[in-house]
């Protein structure tokens, strides 16, 4: 047998044989964030990274759509929020701002890097262009809160971003929000 009417019709019969039903084995790797973390499931995931020919082009970009993409007060800038008819403004903004120009290839696996994750989280880009500031928003695994953060900060702290500057002075972005849904193979 075979066909998802034919499954359907078998179930519905209530006499569907174990040989009847194909065993499928699936991984899976929803969300990957914006760079590598200490996770063996990571290895399937690509990052988005400036190149040096296409930075030029967003260093001359950024101001003309500071407004439009970033709310900036006291030397600190916030990413506007897209609803879901405004993703290629959301994308981008997010090309513009809050892509890295250099991400690590892997990070450091550690032992608990099998787990299953479910992770969202805030951090700040800093004037420099470096990641700080990370908090757990939500969790959804076995290993503690501890654990999952230093996954994270593990691949955080190679990661650079493109200072934002603007008129002479260096802006930090903050309150940016990321995830990982890493589940593994089941």
């Amino acid at each position: 047998m075979s066909g998802a009417a034919n499954v359907a019709a078998l179930t519905d019969r209530d006499d569907v044989d174990e040989r009847d039903v194909e065993v499928v084995r699936v991984s899976a790797v929803a969300q990957c964030g914006s760079w590598p973390i200490a996770h063996v499931d990571i290895v399937g995931c690509e990052y988005a990274e400036l190149k040096t020919e296409v930075l030029k082009r967003i260093r001359k970009h950024r101001v003309d759509y500071l407004t439009r993409c970033l709310q900036c007060k006291d030397g600190t800038c916030a990413a506007k929020t897209w609803s879901r008819d405004q993703m290629t403004a959301r994308n981008l903004c997010k090309r513009l701002y809050i892509t890295p120009i250099k991400v690590p290839s892997r990070a450091s696996r550690t032992s608990d890097s099998e787990a299953s994750l479910l992770v969202r989280f805030s951090y700040s880009i800093t004037h420099r262009g470096r990641i700080e500031d990370i908090h757990l928003d939500l969790l959804e695994s076995d290993l503690t809160e501890s654990q999952v953060l230093n996954m994270i900060e593990s691949g955080a702290g190679q990661v650079r971003f493109e200072p934002l500057k603007v008129n002479g002075q260096t802006l930090s972005i903050v309150g940016l929000r990321d995830g990982y849904t890493l589940t593994g193979t089941f």
